[in-house]
């Protein structure tokens, strides 16, 4: 599984068990909802280091490394010629 799928995965996970907690207790829905966004942020912060890094780090060799391709290596000559 992907990096940044069971980062995602987990939050969701931890945003839904306190907002069910939440609304057992009965806060209700809007404010449920806004204190479990608000200790969902809390726990990621402080237990979920380890998995937002490997998301960042998957997330950032995407970025780094783009796709080379057929066409790309066509219009890079192109470009190659025109300017010379």
């Amino acid at each position: 599984m992907k990096a940044w799928v069971l980062y995602t995965v987990v939050r969701l996970g931890i945003f839904a068990a306190a907002l069910a907690v939440l609304i057992v207790v009965g806060t209700g829905w809007i404010l449920g909802t806004v204190f479990a966004s608000l200790i969902a942020l809390s726990l990621s912060l402080l237990f979920l280091g380890g998995l937002r890094q490997n998301a960042a780090e998957s997330l950032r060799s995407r970025v780094e490394k783009p796709q080379r391709d057929l066409d790309s290596d066509i219009e890079d000559g192109q470009l190659n010629r025109s300017a010379t």
